[in-house]
């Protein structure tokens, strides 16, 4: 089932972000550091009262993935105007994975879009998480920009 999060969900959602970014941090130990778990709490809290933001969570039970998706408007003179579905963060617990969690928290953030006028979904993922761009991929998302970088 996917709903909407609420403040309830706070310790769980926080566990999976904790798992996520691990992650972040084993693929990028130079651009990602572990805060305290506390931050982790902290930071989902702010999130589901913000209002400028939605968690959309799997959950059959406990809460196994989710989503935290940004409606933008886009109107700047040198583009068309555009409603963009921004996903700040997207994570399946890695119990979970290769069971069809992530594909159906993903068509709901597509429905989600759809429903309050975007025409498109974005999202930012690291160049060396071969897994998440595979996984997108499969969702039907391309390339749009890339970003590159060289460290001094």
């Amino acid at each position: 089932m996917i709903r909407i999060a609420n403040i309830n969900d706070t310790e769980r959602l926080a566990e999976l972000f904790i798992e996520l970014h691990r992650r972040h941090v084993e693929i990028r130990p130079d651009a990602f550091l572990m805060p305290e778990c506390e931050w982790f709490k902290r930071r989902i809290s702010e999130i589901l009262v913000d209002k400028e933001q939605t968690v959309l969570v799997h959950a059959d039970g406990e809460i196994d993935g989710y989503a935290v998706v940004k409606l933008i408007n886009v109107n700047v003179e040198d583009k068309p105007p555009r409603r963009m579905c921004y996903i700040d963060c997207f994570a399946v617990s890695e119990n979970c994975r290769r069971q069809g969690i992530g594909t159906r928290l993903f068509d709901a953030v597509k429905q989600f879009g759809k429903e309050r006028g975007c025409d498109t979904i974005q999202l930012g993922v690291n160049a060396d998480n071969a897994d998440a761009i595979k996984f997108y991929k499969k969702m039907g998302l391309n390339f749009r920009t890339i970003q590159m970088e060289v460290k001094l």
